[in-house]
């Protein structure tokens, strides 16, 4: 499946506001429903429907461990409203998580390639949960629904989830229509920094994920790759982390303890890290992927792992040199232990490339061992029967 990082705006700059020496309150309480003669009846039933297109998109992720990792996440910031939300992982290697008015959530994969520590990502849910109980999603779906057809509306909902690509006409209406205002985008900041540390997370997360942001987009743009969603929706990101960075040390103090590494992430990152980041080197932002790959290795991701995209990165960019590194990067991934059965594969076949005829049958006998059931076996044989009768065995 070749999946697709579309520019979903989901939120546009904001400076945090404080109301005295609180957040604002929330505007529904732990287990809201509208009520019958509202017009947000009808709209939590339209948008049903998009969660039922959801619950059966193949972009959705059904991965128990996963899913059990960023739902018990998600419940333990929502607190009271737990049994309100309902998450919904989707196969995407962009950055982004949205809430509709009824408390479903989605959340890109992307995200958790992008979050350094479970406090991160629960700073992203954390903003999305404040939107939901400030009823921002509620005002924002339905000035969606008022300059939408009942169909394009359903589309368009299924597309904001998972990030389909959409035609220019349509995605022109979104972006006026979805974005949160900066006072809406003020009050969600602020909730989920409150949310982390009411859940005992760490505040100060809700600022450092930013910088981890930021960090990325200035690796993008130095190698002159198109903005991700993040720089275009984002454009001061830095403004916005100083003025919240400033109001967090200024109501629960510096931070008391370093974030890094955080084991748990790590280890969900460490059990996945193939499934998560098969799809980012597929972006082909090289700049981009090269600035994520040297942050887990500082975060402490099994760098077997690690060694291996950096191989994936080098292959797939195919720029002068890069044959040698991809090479070398594979080599090292094998050294260091828990490379994938297909750094075994590839190696062999830029071995293939270079000639070494031995060397790359070695390594494909190894992958066909370490994965006997290969989909793509009867090639691999064939290459080794190839390169038999070319060394003139029978």
């Amino acid at each position: 499946m070749r999946l697709v990082a579309w520019p979903l705006i989901a939120c546009l700059l904001a400076l945090p506001v404080v109301a005295g020496d609180a957040p604002v309150e929330a505007k529904i309480p732990p287990g809201y429903e509208p009520a019958a003669a509202e017009d947000e009846l009808g709209l939590w039933m339209e948008v049903a429907d998009i969660e039922k297109a959801l619950r059966g998109s193949a972009l959705l992720v059904n991965d128990a461990d996963l899913n059990n990792y960023v739902s018990g996440l998600a419940c333990r910031v929502a607190g009271d409203y737990c049994g309100d939300i309902r998450v919904y992982l989707i196969r995407n290697p962009g950055f982004n998580a949205s809430m509709m008015p009824n408390g479903a959530m989605q959340i890109w994969t992307g995200t958790l390639t992008r979050t350094r520590s479970k406090d991160e990502l629960a700073a992203v849910i954390g903003h999305e949960i404040g939107h939901y109980t400030r009823l921002h999603t509620l005002e924002r779906h339905r000035a969606l629904k008022k300059s939408m057809s009942a169909g394009t509306f359903l589309d368009l909902g299924i597309a904001v989830a998972t990030g389909i690509n959409l035609p220019v006409a349509t995605m022109s209406a979104m972006l006026n229509t979805l974005a949160f205002s900066r006072e809406q985008e003020s009050e969600a900041d602020l909730i989920g920094a409150a949310m982390l540390a009411d859940a005992g997370l760490d505040p100060h997360a809700a600022y450092s994920v930013w910088r981890g942001l930021i960090a990325e987009e200035a690796a993008a743009e130095v190698k002159r790759e198109e903005p991700g969603m993040f720089a275009k929706t984002h454009p001061d990101a830095a403004a916005r982390a100083d003025v919240l960075e400033k109001w967090v040390v200024e109501r629960y103090g510096p931070p008391d303890r370093d974030m890094y590494p955080d084991h748990e992430h790590v280890d969900m990152l460490n059990r996945h890290y193939e499934f998560l980041m098969e799809d980012q080197v597929d972006t082909n932002r090289f700049g981009r992927t090269g600035e994520m790959l040297e942050r887990h290795l500082a975060m402490g991701v099994d760098p077997g792992l690690v060694r291996y995209f950096y191989g994936e990165l080098y292959r797939q960019r195919g720029a002068a040199g890069d044959a040698a590194r991809a090479i070398d990067a594979y080599r090292h991934a094998i050294e260091l232990g828990d490379a994938p059965a297909s750094a075994y594969r590839n190696l062999g076949y830029l071995q293939l490339k270079e000639d070494d005829l031995d060397a790359a049958r070695r390594n494909f006998r190894h992958y066909l061992d370490l994965d006997p059931d290969a989909s793509d076996r009867a090639m691999i044989e064939y290459y080794l029967r190839k390169d038999s009768l070319e060394d003139g065995e029978t």
